[in-house]
């Protein structure tokens, strides 16, 4: 199992390697983000349940940094980065997608990356 923490610092490797320390911030935010978004939206489908072990992290990693962090309200990446069976109760991933849309938009809402404010939506 890899957790919030280690995720973190992959990406913030992976990051700083690659674009130094702005890239370093950005990578490393984006995939603890994602990964956290993700825990949210599967805990409140499962009723609050332990769900760290059913989340491969480095899905979400690979997924965030290729696509950013949108990929964790794609389907695909929830159906590749959550093992169903080590939840311990059914999942909707339907209701798991929408719980990450919502969790996203507040995410780039409250970073001030969201367009909301400007009434087009």
């Amino acid at each position: 199992m890899i957790g919030a923490y280690t995720i973190g610092k992959k990406a913030v490797s992976f990051g700083y390697k690659r674009y130094g320390i702005p890239g370093a911030v950005a990578s490393g935010g984006a995939a603890l983000a994602g990964y956290l978004i993700v825990r949210r939206a599967l805990k409140s489908s499962t009723n609050g349940e332990n769900v760290d072990s059913a989340i491969d992290a480095g899905e979400i990693q690979s997924a965030v940094e290729e696509k950013g962090l949108s990929a964790v309200t794609d389907r695909g990446t929830l159906d590749r980065a959550i093992d169903e069976e080590n939840v311990g109760s059914a999942v909707d991933m339907g209701d798991v997608q929408s719980s990450a849309e919502d969790e996203t938009d507040e995410v780039a809402d409250s970073a001030g990356d969201g367009d909301s404010s400007t009434g087009g939506n």
